[in-house]
């Protein structure tokens, strides 16, 4: 984001689909189910997706702490009984 012409606010993350997961087919369904998932987000917390995202067998979870000038979480996407196939750590906020 910026202002003036001068960049007041920015956000990191790294992470992604779990090593092990090489079939493509499931690499491409895990990224198709995450753009359904940030597409849910809500306007009081604009971080990533929403708290919680359900959709077919997967399930989106973003557990995020502070307010928009200074933030954390970790985001993970799960099929319903539990394996983890997407783990993504972010965080950012105001520039001074």
């Amino acid at each position: 984001m910026s202002r003036d012409e001068r960049v007041i606010w920015s956000m990191s993350y790294s992470g992604g689909v779990r090593a092990e997961i090489t079939d493509r087919d499931t690499f491409l369904g895990i990224y198709k189910f995450l753009r359904q998932a940030l597409l849910a987000v809500s306007v009081e917390e604009p971080y990533r997706g929403p708290r919680l995202f359900e959709q077919a067998d997967m399930v989106y979870r973003n557990e995020v702490e502070g307010s928009l000038d200074r933030f954390h979480g970790i985001e993970t996407i799960s099929r319903h009984d539990g394996a983890l196939l997407y783990e993504l750590r972010y965080g950012g906020g105001l520039l001074r």
